[in-house]
């Protein structure tokens, strides 16, 4: 099944929220605004989801996912924090970085495999913030970049035709950016700049 749903940026649809927590709980992926980029999305435990994802992204076994949760909190359910990391975390997030920080044990070994590290969001985009409260638990995501494409797809009249025929939700909110997060490595003593996006992060 292939549906878009159209919703308001700021105040998303409490019933389409609903409507689409309902359909990833049954294992479809979605496609979801955030304050970067719009971003490919499925709960960690739905495989045929990752599945089409990955089909059409072209993602070999090693894509680095990031995670996306709801707040500090349910974050902590999967990566070790000491107080350091906690305060950069909170200080930053919600906002528009991955935060990369030492896994535990309830990350899913048949997507991240034997890596010991995951990358943590905390959107701060009203759709994706309400989609993750719905579900209660947190999203495995990757930026949508068609495989053709160097640059993340931002408009939805252009890219939703390419969508059609998967089996895959788009929650249109409009326009998106083009420009990832910024991506911060916090396993070691001192925090370390991976990549530079959409977040300050000092020198």
């Amino acid at each position: 099944m292939f549906e878009r749903l159209r919703l308001h940026p700021d105040r998303p649809q409490a019933r389409l929220i609903r409507h689409t927590a309902e359909l990833m709980r049954k294992g479809i992926a979605a496609v979801v605004p955030t304050e970067t980029t719009y971003a490919l999305m499925a709960l960690p435990d739905a495989h045929d989801a990752i599945a089409a994802i990955a089909r059409l992204r072209c993602l070999g076994t090693h894509h680095w996912w990031s995670l996306v949760c709801s707040d500090l909190s349910q974050a902590s359910s999967y990566v070790r924090m000491d107080n350091e990391a906690h305060r950069i975390l909170k200080r930053c997030l919600p906002g528009p970085y991955t935060f990369i920080l030492p896994a535990n044990s309830r990350l899913s070994k048949r997507v991240f495999g034997k890596r010991k590290d995951v990358g943590i969001r905390i959107s701060q985009h009203a759709v994706c913030r309400a989609l993750l409260e719905e579900l209660n638990e947190p999203l495995l995501a990757t930026t949508l970049i068609f495989p053709d494409e160097g640059d993340a797809a931002i408009d939805p009249e252009s890219f939703i035709p390419r969508l059609k025929g998967s089996n895959m939700l788009v929650l249109d909110a409009g326009w998106g950016g083009m420009e990832p997060t910024t991506v911060i490595d916090l396993c070691s003593d001192a925090p370390e700049l991976i990549r530079e996006g959409a977040g300050n992060w000092p020198d």
